[in-house]
């Protein structure tokens, strides 16, 4: 590489990190502006306030809205779609409640089917102890009777991880709008 070649080279990479901490401030301050317009403006009006409380910070938060506009930009959560068995060591399995009752050999390990964020860990009546992932598609799974979870809420969990430990048996749900989705397993 002779001197010139490296000099340009040199140039454009500066002017590209320049572009970059740009795009970067630009979007800090448009953050911060509006922050500041929302704060000043609820101040000023308990209407606006009591709809900012009731309709943003008291509601649930869809993380999958959030993911289908990141992944029409960038391919930071694009997975493939085949799904993985949520055990290794399953006897056998029969329709119970919403979902599926697995069987299977004692303290197996249960993993996740599909990538999600972990939102609820506790007791749901019929189900035990249960663990609830919002996956990156809009589907809510619910994993049951899971003695000894692995994993803490709201972490992200990549799919066939180990989410915890189950005794003979546990559940698995799958909701779709509130609604249970049939399982064909």
């Amino acid at each position: 590489m002779t001197y010139e070649e490296y000099k340009n080279k040199k140039s454009i990479n500066l002017k590209n990190n320049k572009n970059l901490i740009n795009n970067l401030l630009n979007k800090i301050w448009t953050v911060l502006i509006w922050s500041i317009l929302i704060v000043i403006i609820s101040n000023n009006s308990p209407r606006f306030k009591t709809f900012l409380i009731d309709k943003v910070l008291n509601s649930t938060f869809d993380f999958s809205y959030v993911n289908k506009i990141v992944n029409r930009f960038t391919d930071v959560f694009k997975k493939d779609i085949e799904t993985l068995p949520v055990s290794k060591e399953i006897i056998k399995s029969e329709k119970y409640k919403d979902g599926i009752k697995y069987y299977i050999e004692d303290d197996n390990n249960v993993y996740l089917k599909d990538s999600g964020i972990v939102t609820y860990i506790g007791e749901k009546e019929g189900y035990n102890n249960t663990i609830i992932i919002q996956q990156s598609n809009g589907y809510y799974a619910w994993y049951g009777n899971i003695e000894k979870p692995s994993i803490k809420l709201y972490d992200y969990i990549e799919k066939g991880t180990q989410i915890g430990i189950t005794s003979d048996e546990y559940y698995y749900v799958l909701l779709k709008d509130d609604k249970p989705v049939t399982i064909n397993e």
